[in-house]
């Protein structure tokens, strides 16, 4: 399995242990807030957030991965969903439910045998596929994301 993360945080300002030492905006909560004197618009955050689903489906696409499992659902806030916990979803619907997923409206992983993927803390994103897909890597890069070859912490529980 290719593994990879997926952010909006420039690698060059992580410190010797890999921690990211800027200030940025880590969620959707931090929209009207400011941050190295720049206020988070909804725009922009919904540009980032739409660049990180652009990113993961294109992963999806490149690697021939047609449908995601829901697996460890945690609804806390009782969303409506029209999904639960081992739902196969085809790709047309994962694209939604990581945008809601970035929202923190529910939490989730989406894993299958040819891949998955995974959003964590503070807008980390990672994405696992069976084949290097170089084109995604340069869309992300287009989108002004950051791809880097990363394990992701959430595997061990999601038997991907």
């Amino acid at each position: 399995m290719n593994e990879y993360r997926i952010t909006k945080y420039n690698p060059s300002f992580r410190d010797f242990a890999g921690a990211y030492t800027r200030n940025e905006w880590i969620s959707v909560a931090d929209i009207g807030r400011s941050f190295a004197g720049v206020t988070l618009t909804r725009e922009e955050y919904e540009r980032v957030e739409g660049a990180y689903v652009e990113t993961a489906m294109a992963f999806l696409r490149e690697a021939g991965v047609s449908a995601l499992r829901v697996a460890g659902l945690e609804n806390h806030r009782g969303h409506l969903l029209n999904f639960r916990e081992g739902s196969l979803l085809p790709l047309e619907q994962i694209g939604d439910v990581l945008r809601r997923v970035l929202r923190e409206e529910f939490w989730c992983r989406l894993k299958g045998v040819g891949g998955f993927v995974h959003v964590g803390w503070d807008f980390y994103m990672y994405v696992g596929v069976l084949c290097p897909c170089p084109a995604a890597r340069v869309r992300a890069t287009e989108l002004g994301l950051y791809v880097e070859e990363f394990s992701s912490p959430y595997n061990e529980q999601s038997g991907s």
